[in-house]
């Protein structure tokens, strides 16, 4: 009878042993398949190579190192490449991977250790569930960066990036403690931010059951304190700052929801006060959209390959250029709005295209409440602007005082603002016991209780 007890139990074993070992079999061929698969997707980007080294295959354990570079370059040392030294930990329901990854230039250096942090790298942590094909991935950057050169200073610590993919969607967010940015014009400092994207499903549900309404991605924003201050000027100080945004999908439009909300303002040492706000854009033209972030996408790419490519026959190169609009030639040089319109010349077809469906700005309330003021301000209305023929309007058109004016006549609007302070409603050429103000936009002309205010020129 013991015989018989041993040896069932020893079959037990050895046919747990089995499949746990068959299961673990199937778990490293899923995870070699997906490695495979994001290499051969990486592959498919244009001007992009990855090439994946396995350097020990184990049945339990693999390692290797993963080089991602740009493919315009004359040899593969020409370009800095992305390089990730990892390691598989194989698993029944889950596997593990980690790994150690940089930047590393021409010249044989690594950005992040050599050039940015005292010797740190990217430090990469993931886990991959079987059952529901769900992945985490957690990124460290050094814990301090800094980094000096073209009259600029930029200084980052406890960065940190991470990735969530499930049932739910793909989830991208990350935190730094502190940003510090000073250069010859500006200074900025940034405390503890953090920051998130969720983007749903491809097959996901509409909002509601009889509507087309589908839900897009979320965005969330937590900066904690923020500082800005032109060299020569006065600080300006902002605290407690959060930011929600959803986009949504409505046959071909797109709407952006936004909820903000600020804790206090501050100018030097007078307190400006606090505010929220609920407001929507609504209306956008999605297929023109998707076409300008893609046309936008592929110039700048062109121009970036085109940059690092010597020109072998001039006369080309200058013909190509005639042919082509010009992109500014650096974002630095950008001062005023004029030289904002410049950067969307190459693509002002598409941009105006955008505008096409009539888009409108929904402010269901900003909240306003200042020291200053010694009460609570309430703001709200919407405005739209008339999109009818709007394709064939020109970015040089609008550098135009009569270009902008033809513009401006396309909004149409109409604004409350409920508990309006004495002094303003004296500003406004109003009684100061009128608490609230109509504020509206018609024809170009600006009114306040009717009562034309100011031309929109």
């Amino acid at each position: 009878m013991k015989r018989k007890v041993v040896a069932g139990s020893m079959a037990l074993v050895i046919l747990a042993g089995g499949l746990w070992l068959g299961a673990l079999a199937w778990s490293r061929h899923e995870v070699q398949s997906r490695m495979a698969e994001q290499v051969a997707d990486i592959n498919a980007l244009t001007g992009v190579r990855a090439l994946n080294t396995v350097e020990s295959d184990g049945f339990f354990s693999s390692r290797g190192t993963l080089r991602v570079i740009m493919t315009d370059s004359d040899t593969d040392t020409d370009a800095p490449a992305g390089v990730i030294d990892w390691r598989v930990a194989y698993g029944v329901l889950s596997t593990r991977f980690s790994g150690h990854g940089d930047i590393r230039m021409p010249d044989g250096k690594a950005l992040l250790a050599d050039e940015l942090s005292s010797g740190d790298a990217l430090d990469v942590d993931a886990r991959i569930q079987h059952l529901s094909h769900d992945l985490i991935l957690n990124a460290r950057f050094p814990d301090a960066m800094h980094y000096q050169g073209h009259g600029m200073s930029l200084d980052l610590s406890g960065a940190r990036i991470g990735i969530v993919d499930d049932d739910h969607g793909l989830r991208l967010e990350g935190q730094w403690s502190e940003l510090a940015h000073e250069s010859p014009e500006r200074q900025v400092h940034m405390g503890e931010t953090h920051w998130s994207m969720r983007f749903p499903t491809v097959d996901a549900e509409p909002v509601d059951a009889d509507s087309q309404d589908r839900p897009g991605r979320v965005d969330r924003l937590d900066i904690s304190d923020a500082r800005l201050q032109r060299q020569g000027g006065l600080p300006l100080t902002l605290n407690n700052f959060h930011l929600e945004g959803s986009t949504h999908h409505d046959r071909e439009e797109l709407s952006y929801l936004l909820k903000a909300q600020l804790g206090n303002a501050a100018f030097s040492e007078q307190q400006l006060g606090s505010a929220s706000l609920d407001a929507a854009i609504r209306r956008i033209n999605e297929p023109a959209a998707r076409t300008l972030l893609q046309t936008m996408a592929r110039d700048i790419r062109q121009r970036w390959q085109g940059a690092r490519q010597p020109s072998t026959n001039s006369a080309a190169v200058q013909a190509g250029a005639a042919a082509e609009p010009q992109l500014v030639a650096d974002i630095e040089d950008v001062h005023d709005v004029h030289d904002i319109a410049s950067l969307m010349s190459p693509w002002q077809e598409a941009f105006f295209a955008v505008l096409s469906s009539s888009p409108r700005l929904v402010v269901n309330q900003l909240a306003l409440e200042s020291p200053m003021l010694d009460q609570q301000m309430h703001l709200d209305g919407e405005v739209t602007l008339d999109g009818t023929h709007i394709a064939t309007t020109r970015i040089e058109q609008l550098k135009t005082s009569w270009g902008r004016a033809a513009f401006k006549r396309r909004l149409d609007g109409r604004f409350t603002l409920h508990n309006a302070p004495p002094l303003l409603a004296l500003v406004a050429g109003q009684a100061p016991d009128q608490d609230t103000l109509e504020l509206a936009i018609r024809k170009g002309v600006f009114l306040i209780n009717g009562e034309p205010w100011f031309l929109l020129n």
